[in-house]
């Protein structure tokens, strides 16, 4: 079944669709989920917020073809109001379900398990909509143009926006020794996201 097949049936309200787009997408949302957020994540719950949304909505879907897009910005969406949730259940020191948190437990490989970390915290200082940016390009290597449909910005906005995010992490993760690795991983090496921002500037600023 194409996508456009899919987005007709879903359309339809034909049932099958449902546990269709649930087993052929699914492994997609929960992966973006996972990449979103990092270790720890509610990949499955936040998953089925996603899809309900998704099945919600589908008749906003203007481009059958354009399904997976249409899926991945609303699941980016349901990230980041999770995202200022979870913050503010940080300031009160509270789990999802409104509970302490429980003492951490080490585990295997410590040295990975730790940049793993720092590179959460970093984002973790970003906002919602510069982490979903960076999220969205460098993390699933989506192209600017759909980037730009899912976050709801003209094509020259999104090109600053994803430029201007990836050189402010991309600052932070060069001054972390444990994260070196990281830079060429995103494409973000030799300040690669700071050139993009500066140049993104210069055009803004001639034109």
């Amino acid at each position: 079944m194409t996508d456009a097949d899919l987005a007709a049936a879903l359309r339809a309200r034909d049932r099958r669709a449902y546990a269709v787009a649930w087993t052929e997408l699914g492994p997609m949302v929960r992966r973006l989920v996972a990449r979103f957020f990092g270790p720890g994540a509610d990949a499955a719950d936040l998953s089925q917020e996603v899809f309900l949304r998704f099945f919600r909505r589908i008749d906003e879907l203007r481009d059958p073809s354009g399904l997976r897009g249409f899926l991945v910005g609303i699941c980016l969406g349901v990230a980041r109001n999770e995202l200022r949730r979870a913050r503010v259940r940080r300031w009160v020191g509270l789990t999802s379900a409104g509970e302490l948190p429980e003492a951490p437990v080490a585990g295997p490989d410590l040295e990975a398990r730790e940049a793993v970390r720092r590179f959460y915290a970093i984002l973790d200082r970003v906002s919602a909509q510069d982490r979903s940016l960076f999220v969205a390009r460098h993390l699933e290597k989506i192209e600017i143009a759909e980037i730009a449909v899912m976050h709801g910005m003209s094509f020259g906005t999104a090109k600053r926006r994803v430029a201007r995010a990836g050189a402010r992490i991309e600052r932070q993760i060069a001054r972390d020794p444990a994260l070196g690795g990281y830079l060429d991983r995103f494409g973000l090496g030799a300040g690669a996201a700071g050139k993009a921002a500066a140049a993104s500037e210069r055009r803004e600023r001639k034109s």
